[in-house]
């Protein structure tokens, strides 16, 4: 009986193995109508109801997958938007970068001719309500969803400014915003320039930069953990850091390779270009052509290694798009980057933070101590309050008065009861002031600094 079973399981087998292959998916070679006749076959045969654009983001999906390139992939509508703002720094919003603390959104940077700008919000600024909902209560992608939205629709905010009895409340319309590409600053003489993305707004952000900086007896260019982005806005700003005429070389399918002109110039005083491990696709390109033409001089660790370009397609709104790559690039003098990354001339390994011991030994945030009180726990207190500078001591072990003052600081500070009992609240409170900050040190920054002087 048991044979039985298993003849007739192999029977069964071949059967529904045969009825598959029996089939004919589509008369003609065609590959496209291929496609398009087996989506038709599953939507009509799958056992269970599927979508359109289910198939059609999979078989997407596929196509991309089968290209083996790591580069080149289908992304679904919501990864597609986010990566075109991520490249290009434009979005439809206010115009502000943000931090999200336990007491509402604090405005890092009001971007440039935005919304936001114009409405008079600060750095600084704590946003508290988002359309009427309060932002300590919400998540940062709900902020974004809030802050973000089409163009030309109204969002209400509210804010303040330095002290919470400042308070602002505005309409403002969101338009499209190009978030700045660089920042930059003055360093122990030197011009700082630091290039987050290769975005649409890098030329400006160069030519603001180079303006405020001119002055300066050299610039340090710093791309670490630059992901590339935009290859017009490398075209833009490289001769204003590369002399020559060849920015590198385009090769394209069938291995054809050209070269990029270029009518560079150069920066006319020391340059120092900072990469790193992510430093990639158009940071490296520069750093390249920088390098090749000896127009500044490289320091930090290998890059990452992208020495291709992508163009972005969008097949659909509610379907998503592909990213292709459709050129690959070597530099000036025909050295590869895609996999290889390129050599700093000088090689400098990041320092890793110092940490530092608190300022006394952090005390027990369970402990309830009072005036009268005596014994190890009432010792480490005092040796807290001492050097937060809110006891001037002795440490003895006994809570008397002046340990009982020192608690009433603290609580002061915190805004709670100034009874001088200590509470969970008032000891971690306390012993946040024992914590220092790491020490971090910037080896490349300063190996920057010491180039240029020489």
């Amino acid at each position: 009986m048991k044979k039985w079973r298993v003849v007739a399981a192999s029977l069964l087998a071949v059967v529904l193995v045969t009825s598959l292959a029996v089939g004919t998916v589509a008369q003609a070679n065609d590959a496209f109508n291929i496609v398009v006749e087996v989506m038709r076959l599953v939507q009509r045969e799958y056992w269970r109801e599927i979508s359109a654009n289910t198939l059609i983001q999979g078989a997407l999906k596929g196509i991309m997958e089968s290209l083996q390139d790591r580069n080149s992939r289908f992304m679904p509508p919501v990864e597609h938007t986010q990566f075109i703002e991520h490249v290009t720094g434009g979005f439809a919003g206010i115009g502000v970068a943000i931090e999200v603390t336990p007491n509402g959104l604090l405005v890092q940077r009001v971007f440039r001719n935005s919304p936001a700008a114009r409405a008079g919000l600060m750095a600084g600024d704590v946003i508290l309500l988002v359309g009427g909902k309060d932002t300590r209560h919400l998540q940062l992608q709900e902020i974004t969803g809030l802050l973000r939205g089409e163009v030309g629709t109204p969002v209400t905010i509210s804010y303040f400014r330095g002290r919470v009895t400042n308070f602002h409340t505005v309409t403002i319309l969101r338009e499209r915003v190009v978030a700045p590409s660089a920042s930059w600053r003055e360093h122990e003489g030197f011009g700082y320039i630091y290039i987050e993305r290769f975005g649409e707004g890098l030329a400006e952000d160069i030519t603001l930069a180079l303006g405020e900086l001119t002055h300066t007896r050299g610039i340090i260019l710093d791309m670490r953990g630059c992901p590339g982005g935009l290859l017009d806005s490398l075209e833009a700003i490289a001769p204003r850091f590369v002399r020559g005429q060849v920015l590198g070389r385009v090769v394209s399918r069938g291995g054809r390779v050209e070269p990029m002109p270029m009518n560079g110039t150069g920066l006319g005083k020391p340059l120092v270009v900072l990469v790193d491990g992510r430093t990639a696709s158009a940071a490296e390109m520069l750093t390249g052509a920088i390098q090749d033409t000896e127009s500044g001089f490289v320091i930090g660790t290998r890059t990452f290694g992208k020495g291709t370009t992508q163009r972005v397609y969008t097949v659909a709104r509610d379907i998503g798009g592909v990213s292709i790559t459709v050129l690959g690039y070597l530099t000036p003098n025909g050295r590869a980057i895609d996999g290889q990354g390129l050599e700093p001339n000088l090689v400098v390994q990041p320092v890793p933070p110092q940490f530092l011991p608190p300022l006394a030994p952090l005390v027990p945030n369970d402990l309830v101590l009072r005036q009268g009180d005596r014994g190890e726990n009432v010792k480490k207190l005092q040796a807290a309050l001492v050097a937060a500078r809110l006891m001037s001591g002795p440490v003895t072990g006994n809570f008397d008065w002046q340990t009982r003052l020192g608690v009433i600081r603290v609580q002061h500070r915190e805004g709670v009861v100034a009874d001088g009992v200590t509470s969970p609240k008032v000891i971690n409170a306390l012993n946040a002031m024992l914590v220092r900050p790491p020490i971090h040190r910037d080896a490349q920054l300063e190996a920057a600094v010491v180039w240029l002087r020489r």
